[in-house]
């Protein structure tokens, strides 16, 4: 990559950026408009969620909160780099079987965790690729 001009390295990277910002969106807007389209098209209610995904859905969120409030930077960073990674990819390993399971039993409430669990996994690939340049 020491060939490549800096020119030619920043767009490629406000590339992959802006590239990366358009999936994480149209996913964002899928994850809230295809449930109000299966609300609308079904007016009875399915099944309820089981209390095992509002677990696995719960602990996502808080470790949204976690990172998005500087939780990683209280821990040292040979703690925090040994963490970070490993805990984004188990959760998103259980969201994903949570959404595939929920799909069947409450579309309403699958359709968003999948979406989530979708950001959350290409954040967490992208935080790690850009941890290890």
């Amino acid at each position: 990559m020491d060939s490549v001009p800096v020119y030619e390295r920043k767009v490629l990277i406000i590339t992959v950026s802006i590239v990366f910002l358009v999936i994480v969106g149209v996913i964002a807007v899928a994850m809230f408009i295809a449930p109000a389209i299966i609300a609308i098209r079904k007016n009875d209610k399915g099944k309820r969620p089981y209390k095992v995904s509002y677990v696995v859905v719960g602990l996502l969120i808080f470790q949204w909160v976690y990172f998005l409030t500087g939780g990683y930077t209280l821990l040292p960073v040979n703690i925090a780099n040994s963490l970070f990674v490993p805990i984004w990819l188990v959760l998103c390993v259980g969201s994903a079987i949570t959404a595939i399971v929920e799909f069947k039993n409450n579309k309403f409430f699958s359709i968003p965790v999948g979406g989530l669990t979708i950001i959350s996994f290409l954040f967490s690939v992208l935080a790690y690729g850009i941890g290890e340049m």
